[in-house]
């Protein structure tokens, strides 16, 4: 079953484990908490064209960080008891929807002052984390650009100069160097 429930003007998504909750009313409630943890985190939300009572709803409201938490924790128990999809674009939705609510369930933690190396960040984040490698491999790469660009001096001054070759000098003339079809040029 769910439920919205009005508590002092705010509106908070209530989520039971239903067995009649679908991945789409899933994804949806997902998309009603992200605008609610937009309010604590304006960086949050690039860009939203769903529905603009969605908006307006979340933006008349600001649900606690703890309650945003418990809703998220919540949609993710009941995504994960959700009967195993037989496609494979749907098990891909349903990955990438326990993914998204994994990472704000990080943001939050965050929010809330949690702190995360780098790593931790990017991987909680992102679902990646930078790959290390050892200092020889990028002898190796440095090795293989000063053969690449031979000469004196420092290895970036000389792809520097490299790169200035393709550089297209901008004309001091605002008019098109390509010329024109004398139809456009004899016209009034």
């Amino acid at each position: 079953m769910r439920l919205l429930t009005l508590l002092a003007g705010a509106v908070v998504v209530v989520t039971t484990i239903n067995q009649g909750m679908t991945v789409d009313t899933i994804a949806e409630d997902y998309v009603k908490l992200v605008l609610a943890v937009g309010q604590h985190d304006a960086d949050f939300v690039d860009a939203y064209y769903g529905p603009p009572e969605w908006k307006k709803a979340a933006d008349a409201s600001k649900v606690s960080i703890t309650d945003l938490a418990a809703n998220a924790a919540a949609l993710s128990g009941v995504l994960q008891k959700q009967p195993a999809p037989g496609d494979e674009m749907a098990k891909l939705r349903r990955q990438y929807l326990q993914r998204q609510l994994a990472a704000v369930s990080a943001r939050l933690r965050m929010l809330r002052g949690e702190r995360l190396t780098f790593d931790e960040e990017s991987q909680a984040l992102y679902d990646a984390t930078a790959p290390t490698q050892p200092e020889s491999h990028f002898e190796q790469i440095l090795a293989s650009l000063e053969k690449r660009f031979p000469g004196t001096g420092p290895l970036v001054e000389r792809y520097d100069a490299y790169r200035r070759a393709f550089v297209i000098p901008k004309r001091n003339s605002t008019r098109s160097s390509r010329p024109r079809s004398p139809r456009v040029a004899n016209a009034p």
